[in-house]
């Protein structure tokens, strides 16, 4: 048994399996195979080829002298996956012109280096295994190369990478890679991984004037495409690192002109739903006018309605559920704030009829 280092390449196609079920396509997988590995050959011609199956493993034998060598060799097998890419685009899309079937094929690949054993005209070893495992995670499709084989960036014209950490099944140790776009906006720790859902606020607007209370509504244009011609109180998207308060009070400021005081402690959950589309979640606070005068391009009018003149206005005329949450607010809103508001105005009342 004979032990050399050597640069190894495995490559699989993406979608193969799937493809190749259809009847279609499985008349004529002999040729679509053969065409595939007779563009693998004529890039890696002096190279050892292995088929497997509908992928391969690519040896080349090398003499250690220092890395530059290694990254050297790492260029030219880029230059030759371009090339291979690209002529297995070009054959997809002829398979699909020739046979009438759709193709949409993709390459996954799997670089490393390192000593592998020769034997009987094969390659055995710790890195044909390692190789294999990171082809199998070059996922949807794109290249990853093992980042402590070759530490100097492999990014240029060609593709570019991103570093990552990956724990491959059956090896005890996490291996450092670096991995094309594709791999890596899929492959993310789970520790790092950050959904992006997207989450509503809004706001339900207030208005004292003495004992009296009365709330926002304003109607949404007609040509908005979700609930229009019907009333509303305030609120959109969540930005991006924003919080729920800063939220409201972003929304009421530039879609209506108006600000408000955000009450943290009476708020509501709910949820937007609508066919065909992900569920989006919501938070919903009362909120207290401070200033401003409304001015708004996504409404065609807005009213200041006591909750007497709320209960005569249709509820089908509000988006499902709003005239509900105007009714709790406004009772929440006398509940615990006028009482307060109140007997601070006796207070000073007295203090002002307080003699000298």
């Amino acid at each position: 048994m004979e032990q050399t280092e050597a640069v190894i390449i495995f490559t699989d196609i993406r979608g193969f399996t799937k493809w190749s079920g259809d009847i279609e396509a499985f008349q004529h997988i002999d040729k679509f195979i053969n065409e595939y590995f007779k563009i693998v050959k004529g890039n890696f011609s002096s190279e050892y080829i292995k088929k497997l199956g509908d992928g391969a493993m690519i040896v080349r034998e090398v003499i250690p002298n220092g890395d530059s060598p290694y990254n050297d060799i790492l260029k030219e097998d880029l230059q030759k996956i371009k090339s291979i890419e690209d002529k297995f685009t070009e054959l997809c899309i002829n398979f699909s012109k020739r046979y009438g079937y759709k193709t949409e094929l993709a390459l996954g690949w799997g670089i490393v280096r390192g000593v592998v054993k020769k034997i009987d005209g094969d390659y055995i070893g710790a890195n044909i295994n390692k190789c294999a495992r990171l082809c199998g995670i070059a996922r949807p499709f794109g290249i990853i190369i093992e980042n402590d084989d070759f530490p100097v960036d492999p990014s240029g014209v060609l593709f570019d990478f991103f570093p990552q950490i990956r724990k491959l099944e059956g090896i005890a140790d996490e291996v450092n890679i670096w991995a094309t776009k594709e791999i890596a906006t899929q492959f993310i720790p789970r520790e790092k991984k950050r959904e992006c859902p997207e989450v509503h606020v809004a706001g339900i607007c207030v208005k004292r004037e003495n004992d009296d209370i009365s709330v926002l509504i304003a109607k949404r244009n007609s040509d908005r495409k979700l609930y229009p011609d019907i009333y509303e109180c305030g609120g959109g998207q969540l930005a991006s690192s924003e919080s729920f308060i800063d939220g409201v009070k972003r929304h009421f400021s530039s879609e209506m002109h108006i600000k408000v005081d955000v009450k943290q402690n009476i708020y509501k959950l709910y949820e937007i739903k609508q066919p065909g589309v992900p569920k989006i979640p919501g938070i919903e606070f009362l909120c207290e006018f401070k200033s401003g005068k409304f001015q708004s391009n996504n409404h065609s009018e807005h009213r200041w309605v006591t909750k007497e003149e709320l209960e005569l206005i249709p509820e089908k005329e509000f988006i499902p559920g709003i005239r509900e949450d105007i009714i709790y607010f406004i009772e929440q809103y006398r509940a615990q704030y006028l009482p307060a508001i109140q007997k601070k105005i006796r207070k000073s009342a007295v203090k002002k009829k307080k003699p000298e």
